[in-house]
């Protein structure tokens, strides 16, 4: 028995030939009703595995296609969701803005934040308003939550402006509650103080306002809130470190002050000052 396995396996194909012509001739001189039965033996036993495993197949690339198209669903559906979320916070923060803008004595405009320059040597960004929107030079900036920075250049439709906390920007600031007057510095670009006399009361949590002098900033703007006092290093004066109450790096909507006449005309008077020698 094991040498008809043997002579089969070495002659697989002439083997498989000459069952497929027996089989064909049984099916051609055999009665109907035989070739009906062959025809099903054959479909069972030979025919139905290979079609139950296409079929597998088929229903595997349509599972993937399926899957495929709901995952793209569910991909377009999460776009969708975040950006519903972007535009509602958005819309949370313009309304926190405008009610800002209602509450100023000042003519805002509204600009965008569309390029920053991150580094601590050197911290700007620039908005979508410039000459063709009334921007000029010097006009303060303002968030939600108080002092932004100033505009330092003006072109058509865009301007650079410096905030803040760029270190080599020196605002006259004062603490709300004592008045005392100081400038706003830092050493290393990340540490913001306010250096004041020793004498001169400043605590944790006072809040910090900027003071009026200068002619940029208008008095009362928020600048932040004391997070320490050092009076030990110097004899003569004291550090109050701050808390920057706006977050400078999520700039996105601002709004820029529009100076009233008066300011403008002491900017000119100081501008003549300080070119006419």
């Amino acid at each position: 028995m094991r040498w008809i396995i043997d002579l089969i396996v070495r002659h697989r194909n002439g083997c498989s030939l000459l069952l497929t012509a027996v089989l064909s001739l049984l099916m051609i001189t055999a009665h109907p009703e035989a070739q009906v039965n062959v025809a099903r033996y054959l479909t069972m036993s030979v025919f139905y595995p290979v079609y139950a495993t296409v079929s597998q197949v088929s229903n595997f690339k349509d599972i993937y296609s399926e899957n495929k198209r709901l995952w793209q669903e569910l991909v377009e559906a999460n776009t969708q969701l975040q950006m519903i979320r972007q535009k509602s916070e958005e819309n949370m923060r313009l309304r926190g803005l405008i009610g800002f803008a209602e509450s100023s004595l000042y003519s805002l405009t509204p600009v965008r934040v569309i390029a920053a320059d991150p580094s601590h040597q050197n911290r700007s960004i620039v908005i979508t308003g410039g000459k063709s929107q009334g921007v000029e030079m010097f006009m303060p900036l303002v968030a939600e939550h108080g002092a932004v920075g100033k505009v330092v250049q003006v072109i058509g439709n865009m301007s650079l402006v410096q905030l803040l906390c760029d270190p080599s920007n020196r605002a006259s600031v004062m603490v709300n509650r004592s008045r005392a007057v100081g400038i706003l510095q830092t050493e290393n670009g990340r540490d913001f103080f306010v250096r004041l006399r020793n004498h001169e009361d400043a605590l944790t949590g006072d809040t910090i306002v900027t003071s009026g002098l200068g002619g940029i900033y208008p008095k009362g703007l928020v600048v932040g809130v004391v997070s320490s006092v050092d009076d030990r290093t110097n004899p003569l004066f004291k550090r109050a470190y701050l808390e920057f109450s706006v977050n400078f790096d999520k700039l996105e909507e601002l709004f820029v002050m529009r100076l009233p006449p008066q300011w403008a005309a002491q900017r000119s008077e100081l501008d003549s000052i300080k070119f006419d020698r």
